[in-house]
């Protein structure tokens, strides 16, 4: 049998000797691993994720399956063996005729008795793992299998997954908390416990009543507890030396295992509390006793004694913990054991399709809508199915298994009408997606709210609304007109068409309380609700932004704008002056109908020079009108002058253009501090856009120096630099 004394620890296991055959051994493993099967991990990493939110509101979460058990690997085992062949060689003495070979020891397991085993993986992180399950046992014999299984969310997957992939521990922590039979040497052991309670209570009371004078009243109470308890656990080594090391480790064995029993043993033998006495006497007042003594004395003991003798078979509880290595660890791939599936499995995937009638039964004159769903996957079983709509908040169901196909299908509708023999019937209509919404402008009816928005009825006398669908048949729908005034100011237009809406038109006529009439069109008409707004509700705005050398040639520039539109006998006009001081300005003015409706501009240009151009009347083309002449830019830039050694620079642009009689120079001056400077000349030619320059540098010493005109460049940054 396994022995108490004489332990072997090495880095892998703690091994016991046996106390009959010594090349018998017991080894227990310190580190749980993966057990394996034909030379592969029983280990499964399963990650799934899927569309839809799982119960706990995430995407995706993780599987883990595994059996982890305490066992040795073969080169583990072998140095086992050359320890413990060592240990009885040096036991035998150095003339030891028969040594002994590591091959001879046989190695064996501690069979337990009973015993649990507590998992952690990820530490038991509620964030990180959702549930934990095992058997809460080993298997009892063998290497003591543990199999577990986990669920990890969405976040502890990639943790998991991390770290086991990586060297060192792997995120599972396995806890044996066994006991396995042992022999004790020739040693004796007692463990002994005793506890007692005490309890004394003590009142005297005295009453002296007198007619003469005050009575008089004595109390006197004596109240002790006392509590008192003691463990001593005492270890007889008998023929042992207790100072070997041996001897001490399996003397913290023994002890342990006595406290152990010991703790057994007082949880059943504790003493209860003893309560306080209550102080009142005052039943026993009501007797008329005038000299009271009460006394109590409670006294409570309870002893536990563990014995040890001579070779006597104890039950040894270790404790082996840690946390597995991970599988790369191991030795093993991670690849080999982990895979990825997605719940969107085409066997499971189905078309679950919500279907609606988005009109208000209640007003409207349908009695109801039938919608017929032609999905092939389930119409080759179980045919067409058609689904009914009564009331606007009817919602429809369609589920089907897809069978690998997509989700595409036909929808067809028929609508019945209120009073109505006629029913409006769609054509089959193709449709991919899980929401299919029917809205009232395809049920077959013309359907327009109108209402009166911003009217002046100061200035309008009265307005006609004409509305028109396009025909269907002759004469449906008809033509429908409503008087507008101030007394009426909302109109329904509520037309059976018996095919879908479509865009319509019309047109608003003014009739003004001064005798003007004014007419507005209305093209591609779309929606339930029209809006009869004020016939000049809308404006139109022009841009004007001016262009040319204000600074230098020219004077002012005079504009007059028109707006005509002929078919209300409309117009608006708009004149300014634009100048240095004023280069653009916005003209905003009401229109009837922005659709038609022209703008015209005459620009007369003045000039320093006391010339004039005048363009004629013109179109405006666009929403911006840039009024003069093209405009050549330089822009003359002075900060790379060295003011420390020049006192003052002049700089003069020359541009010809002799096609168009134009030979323009300008002179540009520069003193320390000068900003940038701008050349603007009026071109005729936008293709020549080449110059000339020249620059004088009057220095700080009295000398001057030269840049001399040089060759055409086109540079819109001239950056002015002192010459070498």
């Amino acid at each position: 049998m396994l022995k108490l004394l004489g332990t072997i620890e090495t880095p892998d296991a703690t091994v016991y000797l046996d106390d009959e055959n010594e090349l018998l051994c017991y080894a227990l493993p310190k580190v749980p691993v993966l057990r394996r099967d034909g030379g592969k991990a029983v280990f499964k990493y399963v990650k799934y994720r899927s569309l839809k939110p799982l119960p706990n509101g995430q995407n995706g979460a993780a599987l883990v399956f595994m059996d982890v058990e305490l066992s040795l690997n073969a080169q583990q085992e072998g140095a086992i063996r050359v320890k413990v062949a060592q240990a009885i060689n040096d036991r035998r003495g150095p003339g030891n005729a028969n040594p002994v070979d590591p091959n001879q020891i046989v190695l064996s397991r501690p069979q337990f008795i009973d015993g649990t085993a507590k998992v952690e993986i990820l530490a038991d992180s509620g964030n990180l793992v959702q549930k934990v399950n095992s058997a809460g046992a080993p298997s009892m014999y063998g290497n003591n299998v543990v199999a577990i299984s986990a669920e990890l969310n969405q976040f502890g997957a990639p943790v998991f997954e991390a770290v086991m992939q990586s060297q060192g521990a792997g995120g599972v922590r396995v806890n044996y908390d066994v006991r396995f039979p042992a022999r004790l040497p020739d040693v004796t052991a007692t463990g002994t416990w005793h506890a007692s309670k005490f309890y004394s209570f003590l009142q005297e009371v005295d009453f002296e009543e007198r007619f003469w004078s005050e009575d008089d009243f004595n109390e006197k109470i004596t109240e002790t507890f006392t509590n008192s308890e003691s463990r001593v656990v005492t270890i007889d080594p008998g023929a042992l030396i207790s100072t070997d090391p041996a001897f001490v480790e399996m003397k913290k064995t023994m002890t342990a295992s006595i406290e152990r029993q010991l703790d057994e043993a007082v949880k059943r033998n504790l003493i209860e509390a003893i309560p306080p006495e209550s102080r009142d006497f005052s039943k026993i007042r009501e007797e008329d006793f005038e000299n009271i003594r009460r006394e109590v004395t409670i006294n409570k003991s309870s002893d536990v004694t563990i014995h040890f003798r001579e070779r006597q078979v104890i039950a040894v509880k270790p404790n082996p913990q840690a946390n597995m290595q991970s599988l790369v660890s191991q030795g093993f791939t991670w690849s080999d054991y982990a895979m990825e599936v997605d719940l969107n499995d085409p066997f499971f995937r189905q078309l679950n399709l919500v279907v609606q009638v988005n009109a208000d039964f209640a007003t409207l004159p349908i009695f109801s809508v039938d919608v017929a769903i032609d999905f092939p996957p389930r119409t080759a079983t179980d045919g067409i199915k058609t689904l009914s709509f009564t009331k606007a908040d009817d919602i429809g169901h369609f589920d089907a298994f897809t069978n690998n196909q997509p989700k595409k299908f036909k929808y067809q509708y028929v609508v019945n009408y209120r009073g109505e023999s006629r029913v409006f019937r769609s054509e089959w209509i193709d449709y991919e997606g899980d929401d299919l919404k029917i809205n009232v402008d395809e049920l077959g009816l013309w359907l327009v709210d109108v209402a009166v928005g911003d009217m002046n009825f100061e200035q309008v006398n009265r307005a006609v609304l004409t509305l028109q669908h396009p025909e269907v048949t002759p004469g449906v729908p008809p033509v429908c007109r409503f008087q507008i005034d101030k007394d009426h100011t909302t109109f329904k237009v509520q037309e059976l068409l018996l095919e879908p809406v479509r865009p319509y038109s019309g047109s608003v006529k003014f009739f003004m309380k001064d005798g003007r009439e004014y007419q507005k069109q209305l093209p591609e008409l779309k929606g339930q609700r029209f809006y009869v707004d004020d016939p000049f509700s809308i404006n139109k705005t022009v841009l004007l932004r001016t262009r040319g050398d204000f600074e230098r040639s020219i004077d002012q520039m005079f504009v007059d704008l028109t707006y005509d539109d002929p078919v209300n006998q409309y117009r608006q006009t708009f004149s300014i002056a634009l100048s240095k001081d004023k280069r653009f300005v916005d003209w905003v003015f009401p229109v009837i109908d922005e659709r038609v409706g022209t703008v015209t501009y005459r620009l007369i240009t003045t000039y320093r020079d006391g010339t004039s151009e005048d363009t004629g009347q013109k179109p405006v083309e666009s929403t911006t009108l840039l009024l003069g002449p093209e405009v050549f830019s330089v822009t003359l830039i002075p900060d790379l002058i060295p003011w420390d050694a020049v006192k003052l620079a002049r700089v003069e642009v020359h541009y010809v253009d002799e096609a168009n009689g134009i030979d323009e120079r300008e002179s540009f001056t520069f003193r320390k501090d000068s900003k940038e400077q701008k050349l603007e000349l009026a071109i005729k030619d936008t293709t020549k856009k080449s110059y000339r320059w020249s620059a004088t540098f009057f220095m700080q010493d009295g000398s001057k120096k030269e840049i001399p005109e040089g060759q055409p460049v086109t540079h819109e940054d001239l950056i002015i630099e002192l010459p070498a």
